[in-house]
């Protein structure tokens, strides 16, 4: 037996299993394909036997499908010999499938996002009343919904920043680091979080390994050359600063940071 038979009566099989989970458009799918290959196929009478009596059965849980009921007005059906007509009513039924699940699935994140965004200006203001741990409840319920969603985490550690609410931002941001460890962001957010909270040697290293990830970002060689100003280091702030312009000669910032760092050395 071929291996595109073995599949088409794996799929023909795993259609009322895909119905059971909810899984709709990849049941019919399975069945459209099945019945695609059974009409190239040259198959020979006792296998042609086989395939109609399991796509009579996948086609009549396709049929009495209650979910597909409440959606699709129009009724699947199947008899020995009418594998074209299958085949045109399953190509139908899956454009249609295809065009409203999108739309119901883009539908569901646009109103995820706006949740999303309403749930965040609420922290926001909850922190401009000083209500921290009322602020941290509020992402805390978001984040339980996405634990591994890191540019949620950073989102949120970025509105405890504003606030400057460094240690809980820092919570946010090391949550992220441990769903992301290799991401440069992350380390660049954390450099920040701990530079403001005074943490300096600790940031310093992070926008290290900020660089280590990402070699060529102007905007990390000026942040690490902030923490060697704060650390009066002025030697490396020249350096993190012609690091930087190296990468962006135009970026007026790191010019400045490298005239104040001289000036600094009596220069």
């Amino acid at each position: 037996m071929s291996a595109e038979i073995l599949k088409a009566k794996k799929q023909l099989g795993e259609v009322n299993m895909l119905l059971k989970q909810g899984k709709l458009l990849a049941a019919v799918a399975n069945l459209h394909e099945a019945v695609g290959f059974i009409l190239k196929a040259e198959l020979m009478k006792h296998e042609m036997q086989s395939f109609t009596e399991s796509l009579d059965k996948a086609a009549y849980h396709l049929a009495n499908d209650r979910e597909l009921k409440k959606i699709y007005p129009l009724q699947i059906s199947y008899k020995p010999g009418e594998e074209r007509e299958l085949l045109a009513s399953l190509y139908g039924l899956l454009t249609f499938l295809q065009e409203n699940l999108a739309d119901e699935a883009n539908s569901h994140l646009a109103a995820l996002a706006e949740y999303r965004r309403k749930q965040l200006e609420l922290a926001k203001k909850l922190l401009q009343s000083d209500e921290t741990a009322k602020a941290q409840q509020v992402c805390g319920r978001l984040i339980d919904a996405a634990k591994t969603d890191t540019e949620l985490k950073i989102a949120v550690a970025d509105i405890f920043l504003e606030f400057g609410k460094y240690d809980e931002a820092l919570e946010y941001l090391k949550s992220a680091y441990a769903d992301n460890p290799d991401s440069a962001h992350i380390f660049n957010k954390l450099g920040m979080a701990l530079r403001k909270s005074g943490r300096l040697e600790e940031a310093e290293k992070f926008y290290i390994q900020a660089l280590e990830r990402q070699p060529h970002d102007e905007v990390i060689y000026f942040n690490l050359g902030r923490v060697y100003l704060d650390m009066k280091r002025w030697k490396n702030a020249i350096a993190a600063a012609d690091r930087a312009l190296a990468v962006n000669a135009e970026f007026a910032e790191a010019r400045k940071m490298k005239m104040y760092a001289t000036k600094q050395m009596g220069g």
